[in-house]
Order: structure tokens, then sequence, then C-alpha cells
């Protein structure tokens, strides 16, 4: 049963470095990067607590951002923005202009997930939670990532577990730390 478990994470370790570089990885960094300078797109928007998103969503996604934000408490001294699937989408493909521009690129009638939600400190993104809600045959999932680390990931077996783990995850790597004695 120990060896068992041993190859198990022998596994998970490979799996991991098999994807990412251990250290700093210009992948992640740059994906981070990114994601930095959205939150700092948004920053007015946001306030120490709150999760907070766009003034103007789809039926379906109003419906899922008022049950994550009934669920997510975010620590004071975090903030957190939902991105729903409409908004993404106008950002990666509202260039397109015809439909059949958008083959091998995800339906806005049909998205992949049921959005994002990213979190960091205020006035600080050294540190990134990154949450894709993600449908199936996709995982829903939350990468955290740490001056262009990935530190932590965690999968879920479906959108309400991932829901309901975001408390958790967010207070583990966002609170603010005590201060020292």
């Amino acid at each position: 049963m120990r060896e068992s478990k041993l190859e198990s994470g022998r596994q998970v370790v490979e799996t991991i470095e098999g994807r990412v570089r251990a250290g700093k990885d210009p992948t992640v960094a740059g994906w981070q990067a990114m994601l930095s300078d959205f939150l700092h797109q948004m920053a007015p928007y946001m306030a120490s607590g709150r999760l907070v998103t766009f003034q103007t969503l789809q039926p379906r996604e109003k419906d899922f951002f008022l049950a994550l934000h009934a669920a997510v408490r975010i620590p004071e001294g975090a903030a957190a923005l939902y991105l729903p699937p409409s908004v993404r989408h106008q950002m990666l493909y509202g260039h397109q202009t015809n439909k059949a521009s958008l083959l091998g690129n995800e339906d806005p009638d049909n998205p992949p997930d049921d959005g994002i939600l990213l979190a960091s400190r205020v006035d600080d993104d050294t540190v990134i939670v990154n949450t894709l809600f993600a449908h199936p045959p996709f995982t829903p999932a939350v990468d955290v990532y740490d001056h262009g680390q990935l530190i932590a990931g965690y999968t879920f077996y479906t959108v309400e577990e991932c829901v309901q783990a975001q408390t958790e995850v967010i207070r583990v790597h966002l609170s603010t730390p005590p201060a020292p004695a």
C-alpha cells in the first residue's frame, strides 16, 4: 500500500514537471504577467474583501455569479473578479467578424465553462489565484501563481465542488500574513 502511494506521488511530480519546469518558468511567468496586467486594468472596480464582476452579464452568467457570490468569502486584503464566458469570448474573439472564423475557437452560445475567478491581494499581484469553472470533458481547476511559478494546482470533479473550495483556497493563498511580533 505504501509503495503505491509513493509511486502515485512520483507520477504526480513527473506530470507536473512535464507540464512546467520546477522553479520559475517563462511560460508561467508570461501567463501570470498577462493576468497581472488584466487585474491592474480592473483594479479601479475591485475592493478589499469583495468579489466583483462586469456590469452586463448573460442570464446564465448572472445566475452563476449570484451563486458564486453567495458561496465565496474573500478575505480582507484580497480582491476577486469573476470573468464570465461572454466577456472572455469578446476579449479573445471579438475582433473576428464572421462565425466561420470562430471554428476551432469556443462558441459564444455554448461556452466550455462557467467563467473564471481571478483573485490577488489588493495592490499586490505577486500571488494570483486563477480558477476555471470548466465543464466536461474539461476539469474545473485552480492554479496559483507566485512570482512566475506555479505553486499550487487543485482539480475538482464538478463545478459545484470547485465553487465550494474557493473560500478556503483563496484564504490559504491570499490571507494577509500576521504581523511580526
